[in-house]
């Protein structure tokens, strides 16, 4: 083979290299993800559109590509696989010295795929870091009563709270979805958990005998209100009923005594009159005789 043939090939292999190089630099990004492209460790593309593009290959630049709308877990005090790591103790230490059994989810997203991947080394481990120290604060500031009790949501609600402060102070680009949690109880072990659901189960029969107790309390308030109006508006009718019959007969005797005044024996003689008729219907009268020696008997036997 001829020097200038030798030449050619060489050319040809060199320029079929040199294209295969640059069309290894074509990336794609799906419609759920974007992308971060690097040339010589300096971010030029930040959040890449989906879409196709191009990128200096390696070794001169590099593409990182990750899905951005989706959310991800990433669980507190405890790990999803036994071969995710070392295992997590999900035993925490409460305010008033006592232990609970506490586990939780944070729901994230990646704001920033560029603050993601440049920002630290391992953000996942820097968001588990950052929920277990929330969780702690957390916990050491309640007692257990209102840790297992009353305060679950302002857990999520702290927790959430300070893990985003932290992750926005590293700048690491995680926006947190929501908190949730998946188990916070006594231990399991010692029949510790026994015993707090007794005292949870002796609490709610307080709870109802209380509620049970302001039932019947007010059912009675309000029959003994409702009597109380009953008799009140009784009472009002007799005083309206007493004072009408008193003024009628305030009048009667007013037109009396100007009737007296004008003709006294006569008004006299109708009184007496109208009295007799009145009381003489209503009298029982008895007639004996006179026995021997003019006595008479007068009982009467009814």
């Amino acid at each position: 083979m001829s020097r200038s043939r030798i030449k050619a090939s060489a050319g040809v292999l060199a320029a079929l290299s040199a294209t295969l190089y640059l069309a290894s630099g074509v990336y794609s990004v799906q419609s759920d993800e974007s992308a971060v492209a690097f040339v010589f460790g300096r971010a030029i593309a930040r959040d890449v559109l989906p879409g196709i593009h191009w990128n200096p290959p390696r070794p001169f630049g590099r593409v990182a590509v990750a899905r951005t709308a989706t959310n991800f877990m990433m669980p507190i005090g405890y790990r999803a696989y036994a071969a995710a790591g070392p295992a997590i103790s999900d035993l925490w230490l409460t305010g008033d010295t006592n232990i609970v059994t506490a586990r939780l989810n944070v729901q994230y997203s990646i704001g920033s795929l560029a603050d993601y991947r440049i920002a630290h080394e391992t953000p996942r481990e820097l968001l588990r870091s950052a929920g277990e120290r929330m969780l702690t604060r957390f916990l050491i500031s309640e007692g257990v009563d209102g840790v297992l009790a009353g305060r679950r949501a302002a857990l999520r609600k702290d927790v959430a709270q300070g893990v985003q402060e932290l992750l926005d102070a590293e700048g690491v680009g995680i926006a947190l979805q929501s908190v949730t949690i998946e188990e916070l109880a006594p231990p399991r072990e010692g029949g510790v958990q026994e015993a707090f659901q007794d005292v949870q189960n002796a609490r709610a029969d307080r709870e109802r005998a209380a509620l049970e107790a302001r039932a019947y309390r007010d059912q009675v308030l309000a029959e003994a209100e409702g009597e109380a109006e009953r008799r009140i508006a009784e009472a009002r009718a007799d005083r309206h009923r007493r004072i009408e019959m008193a003024r009628g007969d305030a009048d009667r005797f007013r037109s009396l005594a100007r009737e007296h005044a004008a003709a006294p024996r006569v008004t006299e003689q109708r009184l007496y009159l109208e009295t007799l008729e009145r009381l003489l219907p209503n009298l029982e009268t008895y007639i004996v005789e006179s026995g021997e020696n003019g006595t008479v008997n007068l009982r009467v036997l009814r």
